[in-house]
């Protein structure tokens, strides 16, 4: 490939020297400082550009890949470099990221988030943040990276400077002949300087001519929901949880609809100053989840611990642990008493008036 530039006032172009790249971190380097240079919404159509990146991030069984990035929906990328003079460019490469993708399927994200953190000392939901311009769903996030972990729905990309038609040719083939939940691609990145002008041109390889396919489920809808909810439960469940929603109408700042692949669910949302509390879940097979994990970043604890305690009122949600970091999950039958379910929402509401005494 021939570059050529010229600056705005000069009508004469001028050829642009070929950069080479020494050392594969080069390449890991470009991509660690820009992520979105890969394209990905060529690979899956809207998602958003690729916004963080951590290097040597270690499995055990399977070493390090060069890259591990992420999008801000929650999409998970698997980053591999070579150099064109390696000879792994080739078929060696192909089984290093595959080993890669499998042994990090069906990781929890509570272990990739605490590997992230030894690596950087942060969490990974704090690096999103710092990564993202303007307003940013955590909830999403990070239920899209679980979904992401548990089908193995991951983005695999060999960055070359320079790509040979061997890769190119296994790169198509495994993408047009196959109905895998990863996807498999080379990014290019030519690189050239015109005295003191450097262009990187970054070029992908890879993307499907198949008609796109829905890997990981859209949210699911009211309707959805509940057909699912009675088809699984049994009545007593279904109006329990019925009672629910129609509060939950009434009542929550927002509802969120989940995305599961096969457990549908409604979030029970606050919401204060732009940011989202989230309260609780419920489940179409029929469980509570009450969203300690999540509102802990945002509730000041006192008030958690107090609603903690409300919630234990009820006899069968006393064995909750009061570990705010965590997620407990109850049976919804533990509401069946009108009591006991009276209690819950006062339980909700209660925290509305810590977060807006006003109302």
């Amino acid at each position: 490939m021939k570059i050529l530039i010229r600056e705005d006032d000069s009508k004469k172009w001028k050829f642009a020297e070929t950069i080479k790249a020494k050392a594969e971190s080069e390449l890991q380097e470009l991509l660690i400082k820009s992520p979105s240079l890969i394209t990905i919404d060529e690979i899956r159509e809207g998602v958003s550009p690729l916004v963080f990146a951590v290097k040597e991030f270690g499995l055990t069984g399977s070493g390090s890949s060069d890259l591990l990035a992420f999008s801000s929906q929650g999409d998970i990328a698997i980053i591999e470099c070579k150099l064109a003079a390696n000879p792994e460019i080739k078929r060696k490469v192909i089984g290093q990221i595959l080993e890669y993708a499998s042994y990090l399927w069906q990781k929890k994200y509570d272990w990739v988030d605490d590997t992230i953190q030894s690596l950087k000392g942060k969490n990974l939901t704090d690096l999103i943040a710092e990564s993202v311009a303007g307003e940013w769903d955590e909830e999403l996030f990070r239920k899209k990276v679980e979904q992401s972990l548990e089908t193995g729905s991951f983005i695999l990309i060999i960055v070359v400077d320079e790509i040979n038609e061997e890769l190119r040719h296994i790169i198509n083939y495994v993408n047009e002949c196959s109905k895998s939940a990863f996807s498999l691609h080379a990014l290019e990145m030519n690189r050239f300087k015109a005295e003191e002008i450097e262009v990187l041109v970054p070029r992908l390889y890879g993307a499907s001519t198949k008609p796109p396919t829905n890997i990981q489920r859209g949210q699911w809808t009211e309707e959805e929901f509940f057909k699912v909810l009675k088809e699984k439960n049994d009545s007593t469940i279904f109006n329990i949880v019925d009672n629910l929603y129609k509060w939950t109408e009434n009542e929550a700042d927002r509802i969120w609809w989940g995305i599961g692949k096969e457990r549908g669910s409604f979030t029970f949302h606050y919401l204060k100053e732009g940011k989202t509390i989230s309260i609780f879940s419920i489940y179409t097979d029929g469980k509570l989840m009450l969203n300690y994990g999540w509102s802990s970043k945002i509730l000041p604890i006192e008030v958690l611990e107090a609603f903690h305690k409300k919630v234990q009122e009820i006899p069968l949600m006393r064995q909750i642990p009061n570990d705010f970091s965590k997620w407990p999950t109850v049976k919804v039958e533990v509401l069946k008493d009108s009591g006991n379910l009276e209690k819950f929402k006062q339980a909700v509401l209660w925290i509305r008036s810590q977060i807006r005494p006003q109302e």
